[in-house]
C-alpha cells in the first residue's frame, strides 16, 4: 500500500506541518510522523477524518488508483509474454502497442514493445525498436529498465546492420549477464539471427 507516501504528499501539498495535522485529527505529532514513515498505519476510525481534511477519498489515501494501475500493467506484461511464448509475436506486439496508448510515457512498456519488435526481421520495426530504446534512455528510467534497454539496443543495432553502433553501445554496458564483456564477445562472434533472438528472449524473460 501507499499510505505513508500519500499522507506525506497530501500534507505537504497543503503546506501543513505534522503538528498542525495532529492537532486537527486529535492525535500526537509523533503518530503523524510514524504514519508518514510507514512505521504504523492510522486507526481505521481516523481515515474518514484524514480524507475529509485532505479533501480526498479514503481510496486515495490507500493509493487504490496506483494499486489498480500497477495491477493493470502486470496483466499487460503477462498477456504480452504469454502470446510470445505461444509464438504469436504479432499479438504480443499489439498488446504493448495498445498499452502505450493508455500509458504513453511508461518506460517499461516502451522497452517491452521495443523488445517485441526486435524479435522480428522487419527493418522498419527494428528501426522503431531502436527509436523506442533511445527514447527510454533519454528519460530517467529505473536502473533495471535502463540496463536492460542498453543491453537490448546493442542487438537491435546489430540486426539493423549497424555494427559500429552495436559495439559502441556494448562497450558501455555494466557487468554480469547484461554486460559489456559478454555482449562484446557475442557480437564479435558474429552470431546468426537465431542466436541474437535467443539473447533477446533472455532479456525479455530473464531466464
Amino acid at each position: 500500500m501507499y499510505i505513508a507516501e500519500n499522507l506525506k504528499a497530501m500534507r505537504k501539498s497543503k503546506g501543513w506541518t505534522q503538528e498542525e495535522v495532529a492537532e486537527v485529527i486529535g492525535v500526537s505529532a509523533q503518530s503523524v510522523s510514524k504514519w508518514e514513515r510507514g512505521d504504523t498505519y492510522p486507526d481505521i476510525t481516523l481515515l474518514p477524518s484524514l480524507a475529509n481534511l485532505y479533501k480526498v477519498s479514503v481510496d486515495a489515501i490507500f493509493g487504490m488508483n496506483k494499486i489498480n494501475e500497477d495491477g493493470a500493467k502486470a496483466n499487460i506484461f503477462r498477456a504480452g509474454h504469454e502470446h510470445l511464448r505461444r509464438g504469436d509475436l504479432k499479438a504480443a506486439v499489439q498488446v504493448f502497442t495498445t498499452a502505450l496508448k493508455t500509458y504513453p510515457s511508461d518506460e517499461g512498456l516502451m522497452l517491452e514493445l521495443a523488445l517485441m519488435l526486435s524479435l522480428g526481421d522487419n527493418a522498419q520495426e527494428l528501426c522503431r525498436a531502436a527509436d523506442l530504446c533511445e527514447c527510454v534512455l533519454s528519460k530517467n528510467p529505473s536502473e533495471k529498465v535502463r540496463h536492460t534497454t542498453r543491453a537490448a539496443i546493442c542487438f537491435i543495432y546489430f540486426k539493423l546492420g549497424e555494427k559500429d553502433k552495436a559495439m559502441n553501445a556494448a562497450k558501455n554496458l555494466p557487468h554480469v549477464r547484461e554486460s559489456r564483456e559478454e555482449i562484446v564477445a557475442e557480437l564479435q562472434a558474429e552470431p546468426d539471427v537465431d542466436k541474437v533472438d535467443s539473447y533477446l528472449r533472455f532479456i525479455v524473460f530473464g531466464e
